[in-house]
Formats: C-alpha cells, sequence, structure tokens
C-alpha cells in the first residue's frame, strides 16, 4: 500500500475472494457502523502502541506535540488539532530552511523517524535542519471523525499546518498519497513552498487493467469501509512483502496498528476511491524547485508511467533514482533518502547564494 493502501489485504487473488467472503459474511448481522467505530483500537492506545515499537524510540524521547490549526475541511471553516514531531538542528545552526515531512496512506509520521535521527553511524536529517513531520487528519494518531476524506481536504490540512506552526517558507517532501497532498499544497499555496521533494507519489490517472486487486474491491464493493474488522497481520505482511527485500517487522506491526484503527481504515478507503488524476493537468504550474524521488523497484507507480511523467510536467524537475528500493525508500534505506534530500537543498541554497 501507501501504496500501503493495499496493507490489510492480501495481495493475490484468491486471497481477494477469501476476504471479501469473510467480510459479508461478518456483515450479516447488519453490524452498524457506530458499533465498529466504538470497538476499534482509540488513537490514544494506537499512539501508545507505536511508542512502544524499538524503531520509535528516537521519536517517544522526543515526544509529540499538538496544536490547534483553523482548517478549510469541506467547505467549512473548522479547527482541528495538528499532532506533530518537531526536531530541531543538532548542530544548533539549521541550514536553510525547515523541512517538512508528509506520510502516505494508512501510515503515520513514524514512517520518517529513520530519516531524521539516521541511523548507527550514519546522521540523519535533523543533523543539520530543523525538521517537521506532520500527522495528516484522518491518518495514524491524529484525530478523525469518519469524515469524508479527499486529496484536496489533506492537501488543504498539510497548508494549514505550515501555517499553524508559523513557518513562512518550507521544504516539502512526501510520500505516496503524502506525495500528492504535497504538490496540491504547492499548487494551492505556492507562497508558502520552498522546494517539493516527490515520492513515489500518486496523482495521475490510472487505465483500467493498472489498479491493483485489492484497490479495485476498495474502490467497488460497497462493504469496503469494514475490511478493517478483517486485518490481520498475516494479510499486511502480505500486502508489503512486494515492496521490500525483506519486511521489516517492525514496519509491518506499525501498518497493523494503524489499521486496527476505524477512522484510520476508512480514510483509506476514502481515499482510495478519490484517486483519479483530476488535477493532474495543473502540474505544469508549480513554480517552486521540484525533486522527483524514484526506486527503481516500485511497482504501485512505475518510474516510467509516473516518476518520468512528473519529471516531464514540472517545470526544471529533477530525477533522482534509487537503484535498490522500492515504495518506501524512507524505510528501506533512509541514508539515501538523506543523503539525496540533503544534495537537493543544498544545490538550492547554492543557487540562491551565487543570485
Amino acid at each position: 500500500m501507501e501504496r500501503t493502501k493495499r496493507d490489510g489485504h492480501p495481495h493475490r487473488e484468491s486471497g481477494r475472494t477469501h476476504w471479501v467472503s469473510w467480510l459479508a459474511l461478518l456483515l450479516a448481522g447488519a453490524v452498524g457502523y457506530g458499533m465498529v467505530a466504538c470497538s476499534s483500537m482509540s488513537k490514544a492506545t494506537l499512539e501508545r502502541r507505536l511508542f512502544d515499537l524499538e524503531k520509535n524510540a528516537p521519536a517517544k524521547a522526543r515526544g509529540l506535540s499538538r496544536l490547534p490549526i483553523t482548517v478549510n475541511l469541506h467547505g467549512q471553516t473548522e479547527q482541528v488539532e495538528l499532532v506533530y514531531l518537531h526536531v530541531p538542528a543538532a548542530n544548533g545552526d539549521p541550514e536553510g530552511d525547515p523541512v517538512v515531512l508528509v506520510h502516505g496512506t494508512p501510515a503515520t509520521l513514524f514512517t520518517w523517524v529513520p530519516v531524521i535521527f539516521g541511523e548507527p553511524g550514519v546522521p540523519g536529517l535533523s543533523a543539520t535542519r530543523d525538521v517537521y513531520a506532520i500527522e495528516v487528519i484522518g491518518h495514524g494518531v491524529a484525530p478523525g471523525d469518519g469524515s469524508p476524506y479527499t486529496f484536496e481536504t489533506c492537501a488543504d490540512f498539510v497548508v494549514a499546518a505550515i501555517r499553524g506552526l508559523g513557518l513562512e517558507r518550507v521544504n516539502l517532501v512526501g510520500n505516496s498519497y503524502g506525495g500528492e497532498f504535497v504538490w496540491r499544497a504547492a499548487l494551492n499555496a505556492p507562497e508558502l513552498i520552498h522546494s517539493v521533494t516527490l515520492m513515489h507519489a500518486s496523482g495521475y490517472a490510472r487505465k483500467d487493467g493498472e489498479w491493483l486487486p485489492e484497490e479495485v474491491v476498495m474502490r467497488e464493493n460497497r462493504l469496503a469501509k469494514f475490511g478493517w474488522l478483517l486485518n490481520s497481520r498475516k494479510r499486511v505482511l502480505s500486502a508489503l512483502e512486494p515492496h521490500f527485500r525483506g519486511v521489516p517487522p517492525e514496519r509491518a506491526e506499525e501498518i497493523f496498528l494503524v489499521c486496527e484503527n476505524a477512522h484510520n481504515w476508512k480514510a483509506m478507503i476514502d481515499l482510495v476511491r478519490d484517486e483519479n488524476g483530476s488535477r493532474e493537468h495543473e502540474l505544469g504550474h508549480i513554480a517552486c524547485p521540484a525533486l522527483i524521488l524514484w526506486g527503481a523497484r516500485e511497482i504501485a507507480y512505475p518510474l516510467e508511467t509516473f516518476g518520468q511523467r512528473f519529471v516531464h510536467d514540472i517545470p526544471g524537475a529533477q530525477l533522482r533514482v534509487l537503484d535498490d528500493c522500492g515504495h518506501y525508500p524512507q524505510e528501506e534505506h533512509p541514508a539515501l533518502v538523506v543523503a539525496a534530500l540533503g544534495e537537493f537543498f543544498r544545490s538550492l541554497e547554492n543557487q540562491a547564494e551565487n543570485r
């Protein structure tokens, strides 16, 4: 998924049939959504369980912050809570503009922990830069009320988060659906965005036959919003395996936990149904520098049909291909992501100095 949209579903056709039949059986007793929502894992429990994962220890030590922000949701102005992780530059003298990291669906800000904090012997992005990782509304540990979620809603939330944090100009980085949230934000509020980095981003309309089997189920089956009832570690692992050369166990556990919350699951269903390429014709209007960071092993949004199109359509976009990466470079090879981002940001700063 995240193309973890596929998390919680079997990857093979036989698994898909099993998923649908068991879902129908579970719902035969007319399970109501209110009952489902009440019995799913709470956001508070989810946060505690995510912090308990060893991979997230650096984030646990830092702690998450919360801030009320004003967002335009479905044509109405509402105040919601922003949940985020802020890690100031370790050297005390940050380089360039702050970096804001945006996860995909149904992921969480914890996907960026290896990039932010680094690995043993390899510094992370926060070694020299101020970094923010935000939890997008309807995802992870962010509050969720079951409202319909769209790409535009999530992009508006990203813009509201930047403004709410008091950031005047940022380097915005997004993975998967988060990549589309990012490039839409760059179109909606160009004055706030210094650069965008798209990692395996969605945004183009897909033809029949290009959808994965589990995505077809989520888009077309009216019972899909209850699919979290069949969430299991086995299904999550099956969904992630095509994207990794060996799935990190705690990565699989993280997505399993996220999908235990009914609101997170529903947001995923809403977004997979909203993926339609409705603003692809506007990509040529993105005015800020753009880095297209793509893994050569990507199968959800192949480099040839997605990555190369972003390079072609966004004026002046740069392409960087990571040879041994699937859909989640930030998880598979965080050091490569940190290096690529660092080079991109420094090149922008050098250009500004030479003007």
